[in-house]
């Protein structure tokens, strides 16, 4: 029995051995590194697009909703939607029933009090009557003067007249209803010009103050075929606080006719030529190639054909276009960047280029 102990200190030393073998083998295999298959590019130097392209959207030289200054019952409405109203004709008008005889009445009550002003003046020059009883008369007769005035400006706001040549867009309440002082009637639209706004990047922007030399054109859906001319009008100094953006008002200079569908609300397509970046170049990366360090810094990663390795390299890129983005510092071209998979790669890390399937 004294011989066993030793034994089984062996047998348990043995096992112990065992075990711390086959983890530190466990441990090698873990790390060895996948080599991961990668998409390459070469950076390439390009010419610059001339042109650019924005969405836009056509907008009314003015648009205003029209309503009475009084209130009463609505009587006349025959104006159609989508149609235009020539300056100064009928757009709406209440019933005038009590507009006309609250007129009638402050001008019979204005011609009385003229009347009684004359003979207190007559009686006052041979001083039959006081001085205060003529004063009276004579504010009696100014305070019928203004109550006419305003009995026919009343009268005169019981009727809407188009302020332009309006295009009616939306009649906002039906005929016989009852309208209230400065309620919305009617909303219309200057169409004797039409806008287009587009919102321009700052790369753009910073040449808005020689817009008068670029070659500015809007193409309608539909209408591939015919382009027409826009003019710079102004621009917003303040950015789009998501987009980073800014709003271009243009001028479509165009003589609308009978037979033109252009409207309000449609959308348009842009196109800018800029003489100030013929023959320029540029250096263009695809999206998916962008990645950003913890710092938030925008990097690629480049890749050593030599090692087959990859190191991360911190750029400066400029507004996004399509499914390519310009670089404004940072590569030179030549360059071989990862073009896919950026947040799985470390810095020295080894991976493959891939050929194909």
């Amino acid at each position: 029995m004294g011989k066993s102990k030793p034994i089984g200190h062996a047998v348990l030393l043995f096992a112990i051995t065992a075990l711390l073998s086959a983890c530190g083998n466990n441990d090698g295999e873990s790390e060895q590194e996948i080599v991961r298959t990668v998409r390459i590019e070469t950076v390439k130097i390009t010419e610059a697009l001339a042109q650019r392209r924005f969405v836009g959207r056509v907008d009314a030289l003015k648009t205003v909703d029209l309503s009475f200054q009084v209130g009463g019952r609505l009587a006349e409405l025959p104006v159609q939607q989508g149609t235009v109203v020539a300056k100064g004709g009928l757009i709406a008008a209440l019933d005038p029933t009590d507009f006309r005889l609250n007129e009638q009445e402050a001008r019979t009550q204005y011609a009385f009090a003229q009347l009684d002003l004359g003979r207190k003046r007559n009686l006052a020059a041979s001083d039959t009557i006081p001085k205060v009883m003529l004063d009276e008369a004579e504010t009696a007769f100014k305070l019928r003067q203004v109550a006419l005035d305003n009995a026919r400006r009343n009268l005169s706001y019981a009727r809407i007249a188009a302020p332009f040549d309006a295009l009616v867009t939306r009649r906002l309440l039906d005929i016989h209803s009852h309208v209230a002082p400065h309620q919305a009637v009617v909303r219309v639209q200057d169409v004797s010009a039409l806008h287009v706004k587009i919102n321009v990047p700052e790369d753009l922007i910073r040449l808005i103050g020689l817009a008068d030399a670029m070659n500015i054109e809007a193409v309608f859906p539909g209408q591939p075929g015919k382009r027409l001319p826009l003019r710079y009008l102004e621009h917003a100094t303040e950015a789009d606080a998501v987009a980073q953006t800014y709003e271009v008002t243009l001028e479509l200079e165009l003589q609308r006719t009978n037979d033109m569908t252009i409207l309000p609300g449609m959308t348009v397509s842009v196109s800018v030529d800029s003489p100030f970046v013929n023959g320029s170049t540029e250096i263009t990366i695809p999206l998916s190639a962008i990645d950003t360090d913890e710092h938030g810094k925008t990097r690629v990663w480049l890749f050593n054909p030599q090692t087959e390795t990859v190191s991360p390299h911190v750029i400066e890129i400029g507004a996004v276009a399509a499914n390519r983005i310009p670089v404004l510092s940072g590569l030179s071209g030549g360059e071989h960047i990862v073009t896919a998979g950026g947040h799985l790669l470390h810095d020295g890390m080894k991976v493959r280029r891939f050929t194909g399937f």
